[in-house]
């Protein structure tokens, strides 16, 4: 399948839009992990103490996957990490909206703004949009890595994987 010519531009314009939404929510997670820590909690999924962890854990897996999405090398592996990690914050804040809990989503830090169902409705559709680039990423990379080969060149296998 031949590329488009905005395709560069397209696949560089997901890459930072993604990476500049995660490396700024990481970043407001990190300096305030209390805080952070209590949003988790008002989600009512898991004792404190995990919300704790999660606290303490989530704004760095955020932050090195911002990083990652930028470094060709990670791109693929952070693109996959991050629209995992979009899809399971869809389905938290559709749990927090079904159980008609009036909360902050908590994703920017303890200083996000807005409470209740719009809010959550708004998470939901915000994860679900970087989910999609998330997949957009993975695949304008994939391409460019398949393009990269000369024609008729054979794919070269994974590390480890004996061919028969």
């Amino acid at each position: 399948m031949a590329r488009v010519p905005w395709e560069p531009l397209m696949a560089a314009a997901a890459r930072l839009i993604v990476a500049g939404v995660f490396l700024y929510a990481g970043v407001g997670k990190a300096l305030d992990p209390a805080g952070f820590a209590d949003a988790i909690g008002n989600y009512r999924l898991a004792p404190y103490p995990v919300a704790v962890a999660l606290s303490l854990y989530l704004p760095w897996l955020e932050i090195i996957g911002g990083a990652g999405l930028l470094w060709g090398r990670t791109r693929r592996g952070a693109a996959l990490v991050l629209g995992a990690l979009c899809l399971v914050f869809a389905a938290v804040a559709t749990s927090a909206l079904v159980r008609g809990l009036d909360i902050a989503c908590g994703c920017f830090g303890s200083g996000s703004a807005g409470h209740g169902s719009a809010s959550l409705v708004a998470t939901q559709i915000r994860a679900l949009v970087l989910a999609g680039l998330c997949v957009a990423v993975f695949w304008f990379d994939h391409r460019s890595r398949l393009s990269a080969r000369p024609p008729g060149a054979p794919e070269v296998p994974a590390a480890g994987v004996r061919e028969a």
